[in-house]
């Protein structure tokens, strides 16, 4: 009797997995969806509008495409909330009278993307190029991650975030730079100094030996 109800649970176990092994692939494909294909290509543009907006300084056009909420953090770790406050940000660095940057351009290269529904990530690095007011020329090259979300028919930002090299960068190298100049030049006029110093202190000396008379010698 035992060996009987063995042999029925395995025969009802073994159905039980002849029908579900031909689901479980199904279940697979369902669990995996494909790319949302309206999305890719809305993304897409609203990448190419940022970018040239950026590119040409049409501040207008660009804060349009950000999220009512947006949250940007840049590169000196300074946050903005807002497009008003992306603005104010950008008048700042750009416009304002101690304004930092004097041109700037990026090429922004995205390295992955992952969708969800109504969101996205999006992560690359800028290749973005500073012009300083004094001059000085970065090339960051800064990474960044962007979060965009689905608002009815159009894509917006809602975050975006840069960073660069803390260990490697461009202002790094010029700060070294400067201070290796710096220090030349302190170490030259400390050794102008010396110089001068011991040869004023020798022509002392000389002056001082030729006043004093020789002796008197015996008749």
């Amino acid at each position: 009797m035992s060996e009987t109800m063995n042999r029925s649970s395995w025969c009802w176990l073994l159905a039980l997995v002849l029908l579900v092994a031909p689901a479980l692939p199904a279940h697979g494909q369902t669990t995996q969806a494909a790319p949302d294909a309206e999305a890719t290509r809305a993304i897409g543009v609203l990448r190419t509008e940022l970018v040239d907006a950026f590119n040409k300084g049409d501040l207008d056009r660009l804060l349009s495409h950000l999220d009512p909420d947006c949250v940007v953090t840049w590169q000196n770790a300074e946050v903005c909330r807002g497009p008003e406050a992306v603005r104010a940000y950008y008048n700042k660095m750009m416009t304002g009278p101690q304004r930092r940057v004097e041109k700037v351009s990026a090429d922004p290269v995205v390295d992955d993307r992952h969708i969800y529904g109504d969101w996205a990530v999006s992560w690359g690095h800028m290749r973005d190029h500073f012009v300083l007011t004094d001059g000085s020329e970065l090339p960051f090259d800064s990474r960044f991650t962007a979060t965009l979300v689905r608002r009815g028919e159009e894509w917006k930002v809602a975050s975006f975030h840069l960073s660069v090299n803390a260990f490697d960068n461009p202002i790094l190298r010029t700060v070294a730079h400067k201070m290796a100049t710096w220090a030349g030049v302190i170490a030259g006029v400390i050794g102008l100094i010396v110089g001068l110093l011991c040869g004023w202190i020798l022509s002392r000396g000389r002056r001082r030996s030729a006043a004093v008379p020789p002796p008197a010698t015996a008749a």
